[in-house]
């Protein structure tokens, strides 16, 4: 039921037009903190945690954690934000007026880039899903970016000349 009125909202209105829309259709209060916080989210670049979002708030703005992951829910629910889930983490990304696009996830620091790739969407749209609408594609792409990578590569290096170090002479021969 709330799917089909998210999709009834229109796409040229603004955030705070589209979120007042999404609350009065589902009889929400229209409240100064999930207003203050979407003008927050609307200035945020890249991927970010309730946490860091908690963080980016005014000084002079007290909102509850309670408040944000409510809040975020909301925004999400109403097609304003994007969430993804790392590792036990949720990261969330603004979503108004943003292509669709993928991300690349490194397991070792869990920072997500975004990957535009056209040809993740064509073969998406290529798969059949009989009794399924499609309505947006994710992506995402694990590994271990080049700053770990030389990480991993240099803790490597270390272990090794500690080994070297502690063998004995037959050891080494």
């Amino acid at each position: 039921m709330k799917q089909a009125k998210k999709e009834g909202i229109q796409k040229d209105n603004s955030p705070h037009d589209i979120l007042t829309q999404f609350m009065v259709e589902q009889n929400m209060r229209k409240t100064p903190e999930r207003y203050a916080i979407l003008d927050v989210i609307t200035q945020m670049k890249g991927h970010h945690s309730a946490d860091e979002i908690l963080a980016m708030m005014p000084e002079n703005f007290h909102v509850s954690r309670g408040t944000i992951y409510s809040t975020l829910a909301l925004l999400v629910e109403c097609g304003l934000m994007f969430n993804h889930m790392t590792d036990g983490a949720t990261l969330y990304e603004y979503a108004y007026g943003r292509p669709a696009h993928h991300h690349y996830i490194c397991t070792g620091c869990h920072r997500i880039w975004d990957l535009q790739d056209t040809s993740i969407e064509v073969a998406a749209s290529k798969v059949k899903t009989p009794r399924f609408k499609k309505l947006r594609c994710n992506t995402y792409i694990y590994g271990i970016c080049n700053v770990c990578q030389a990480k991993l590569a240099r803790l490597k290096k270390k272990m090794e000349k500690e080994k070297q170090a502690s063998m004995t002479r037959e050891e080494k021969r």
